[in-house]
């Protein structure tokens, strides 16, 4: 006995509620034929009528034959019109799978099953629902070409004659059409006899039916056949009745016949389209019709973007032009294909076109506007620096400075593609929108989805900026986007600024300034240095004993320690405060006594304060004045501008180190996996060289010559399974020698050990995941400092699994 499982839906109002039996004994094809049988409730058979083609796919040629086409059948007459066109929409992906089951498929016989399905399908095409019959008419066109010529021609081209010749239903010769034009859309590439000798006859023949929606349906089926039928053919009959078409009756026909010249065009060869194409598309444009009229206009620009150049014809160009200040839809249209149309036509007609671009920058529909924003950077690229300078530059600075976000937004998705073809001068003064993509304070996480595309950009758009935009303009951007709301934001931005990092430190290392960087480093810690050495003296006078200690946690090296001592500090600095406020307390309870002594002491105490905050005013400003000067001496030296800007990245980034929100320390940590782990190059290994057995005799005997070439083969086996393995390794690029000696590197990469103990598992596991990778890609790096492997061990041994497995990898 078999065990049910039933999964019970939400009662719907009015319904009673649907279960769904589930068999966990049966076989796929079993419990279809189980539960997809008349009886059951109508959605569940639905639901495994349409898991036919993976059954199917599970089980064997002839157990489908014996459960699948008996059912097939059954449910091809079912009285529910949802059975019946699932079992359409089975029939297309079951006929494939069917034949690669069969070995005869390939003979000139075809497939046998295609033809059982094809039988199935002609009582779908004849139902009274035209969903049914669509799905149908698809399915047939996924397994015509399996069918052997002969069931083409005969079997294929008769059903087709019966749907023409029923007369009494006009929906059946719809359907003809529909049939012949997917069947040809899609096996006629490969059967193009069958489409010459078959489709052709009968497509031309439905395009003089007297029922004007067939001959609408006509005009996409002939279509569809130019691309499978020889030159001779697309040539003459098909395009004279394509032609004919054209000069219908009725409106809806040519209107149909002009959106679709493009399409004609693109499958007739260049005489054709030259000589008989483009003057029906010019008697079109003249219709009378407004609906005519607009469809010819808008195919304008597909014309032009898939013509020979030299058969653009003024009317054509003009044509195109003009619709940049027409209607929505012909504006919307001009928009869209003029980078096609410039591709295709060369930048020696921009003149031409220049007037379009100009009307479609100041249209008053936003959809055109942005459409044209979308679209900028590729006519940038084509047309060169001196025409962008002189033609193109003045749309860019008005679309971006529209009044509608849509419109900025346009610009700023491509913005590195946009500054790469501008002229270097002119690159910084797009980047305004950096100063208004950031979320309002106080508001929701506001567009962020937009300013993820544009952090994914960072690295691309600082190669394309010099020094001082990238420093005043796209650096304080990128360091506010790492404290974004948005955790996606915040990881690319995290990742671009390390790549922007690692690249600036590798050209101040060719210009000989890490070691200025580190000094001006340094210069700029001594404050902080003298801070805590004044607060650990004074931790020393207020708990005696603690003096040693102090003194050691001040020499050691390492942001752990730094953070241990910013804790002293802040002890100490309460110690004091407690310290006076208790004294206050016991001088208030004197005070009535000793009132005039406690004023001059006071004013005493008022003078000596102020002359020693006068005197470390000084200090600080001397101090300030200091660092200020060597920054400018950093500044004038080669690579001195890479280093000041490494070094207000790096300030910004320990800040994030030390923060105590976890989320800014897996930034942190973000940054470092960036900026130590170069991307990887993907490269092919030698093949290891195979060994050969040994072809002479042992000396102890034959058996020993047969187990030593036995165990040679085995090895050289072994070395060719290895390296396979390895054949898709990346090869990971190694840091240069500069950049990872550096105390910058080396500062960042302590940094990131002292977060190992963080009592967040998340920063724990970011740091698992950073040493795990630098042990395996940068183990130069790894091995230089001796706090990287024992670190490894103590997150091997974490409390949670996820930094074991990180740790372990």
């Amino acid at each position: 006995m078999t065990e049910l499982e039933g999964e019970e839906f939400p009662e719907a109002e009015g319904l009673p509620p649907v279960v769904f039996q589930v068999d966990t004994g049966l076989s796929p094809l079993q419990a279809v034929q189980e539960w997809a049988a008349e009886g059951n409730p109508p959605a569940q058979r639905v639901a495994y009528i349409l898991s036919i083609p993976a059954a199917a796919a599970e089980s064997s040629l002839d157990e489908c034959r014996e459960v699948l086409i008996p059912l097939l059948s059954q449910l091809a007459f079912d009285d529910h019109p949802d059975i019946k066109q699932a079992t359409a929409e089975v029939l297309g992906p079951l006929g494939p799978i069917l034949a690669s089951k069969d070995p005869e498929t390939a003979g000139p016989e075809g497939s046998a099953d295609c033809m059982d399905l094809l039988v199935l399908a002609h009582r779908l095409l004849q139902d009274a629902e035209r969903g049914v019959q669509e799905s149908a008419a698809s399915s047939v066109a996924q397994f015509a070409g399996l069918l052997s010529h002969q069931h083409r021609h005969e079997h294929l081209s008769a059903i087709i004659d019966a749907l023409m010749h029923n007369f009494d239903d006009e929906q059946m010769q719809e359907c003809a059409v529909d049939l012949l034009a997917k069947v040809a859309a899609a096996a006629g590439p490969q059967h193009p006899a069958w489409c010459e000798e078959c489709a052709l006859p009968r497509m031309v023949k439905l395009s003089m039916h007297r029922d004007y929606n067939i001959r609408v349906h006509a005009v996409s089926g002939l279509v569809a056949l130019a691309g499978c039928l020889p030159e001779q053919e697309r040539t003459g009959g098909l395009l004279s009745a394509f032609a004919d078409l054209c000069a219908d009756q009725v409106w809806s026909v040519r209107q149909d016949c002009a959106s679709e010249l493009a399409a004609l065009a693109a499958r007739l060869p260049r005489p054709a389209v030259r000589d008989r194409l483009l003057p029906l598309w010019a008697a079109l444009v003249g219709d009378i019709s407004a609906w005519v009229l607009s469809a010819a206009r808008r195919q304008a620009g597909p014309l032009l973007a898939g013509i020979h150049p030299e058969d653009a014809t003024p009317a054509l160009m003009e044509a195109f032009v003009a619709a940049a200040s027409g209607p929505a839809t012909l504006t919307e249209a001009c928009a869209h294909y003029l980078p096609a149309v410039l591709r295709n036509l060369g930048k020696q007609r921009w003149p031409e076109l220049r007037e379009a671009v100009d009307a479609l920058s100041c249209s008053e529909y936003a959809s055109v506007r942005v459409a044209l924003a979308a679209s900028v950077h590729q006519l940038a690229a084509m047309l060169g620096h001196e025409a962008v300078a002189t033609d193109l530059l003045p749309v860019i600075q008005r679309l971006s400075a529209d009044e509608h976000p849509a419109v900025t937004d346009s610009l700023a998705i491509n913005i590195s593609s946009l500054l790469a073809a501008l002229p270097p001068s002119e690159r910084l003064g797009q980047l305004g929108f950096l100063a208004r993509m950031h979320p309002e304070d106080g508001s929701s996480c506001g567009q962020w989805r937009m300013r993820l595309l544009i952090a994914e950009q960072l690295a691309a758009i600082a190669a394309l900026l010099e020094g001082q935009g990238l420093a005043e303009v796209l650096l304080p951007a990128t360091l506010r986007l790492c404290e974004d709301p948005v955790a996606a934001v915040r990881e690319a931005a995290a990742t671009q600024l390390g790549s922007m990092a690692r690249g600036l430190l590798a050209e101040a290392a060719e210009g000989g300034r890490l070691s200025s960087a580190a000094s001006s480093s340094s210069i700029s810690s001594r404050g902080a240095e003298s801070s805590r050495e004044e607060a650990a003296a004074s931790w020393q006078d207020e708990k005696p004993g603690a003096g040693e200690a102090a003194s050691e946690v001040c020499q050691q090296d390492g942001s752990a320690q730094a953070a241990l001592v910013e804790s002293m500090q802040q002890l100490a600095v309460s110690d004091s405060v407690a310290g006076v406020q208790q004294a206050q307390q016991e001088g208030g309870q004197q005070q009535a006594a000793a009132a005039p002594a406690a004023a001059a002491e006071r004013e005493g105490a008022t003078a000596s304060q102020q002359a020693a905050e006068q005197a470390a005013a000084a200090q600080q400003q001397g101090q300030g004045e200091e660092e200020e000067d060597e920054d400018s001496e950093v500044l004038q030296q080669p690579g001195g501008q890479c280093a000041a800007m490494v070094q207000q990245i790096v300030r910004h980034i320990v800040e994030l180190q030390r923060s105590s929100c976890h989320r800014s320390r897996q930034t942190y940590l973000l940054f470092c996996s960036a900026l130590l782990l170069p991307p990887a190059a993907q490269a092919t290994p030698p093949a290891p060289e195979a060994a050969l057995p040994a072809t002479g005799v042992h000396e102890p005997g034959r058996e020993s010559a047969a187990s030593e070439a036995a165990q040679e083969v085995e090895a050289a086996d072994a070395a060719a399974d290895a390296g396979a393995l390895q054949a898709d390794a990346p090869a990971w690029p190694a840091l240069s020698a500069g950049v990872a000696s550096c105390g910058i590197v080396q500062g960042l990469l302590e940094g990131a050990l002292a977060l190992a103990a963080d009592p967040v598992p998340n920063v724990r596991l970011g740091v698992a995941r950073l040493l795990a990778a630098l042990r395996n890609q940068q183990p130069q790096l790894a091995g230089s400092n001796a706090r990287v492997a024992p670190a490894l061990a103590s997150l091997a041994a974490d409390a949670d699994r996820d930094v074991q497995a990180a740790a372990a990898q």
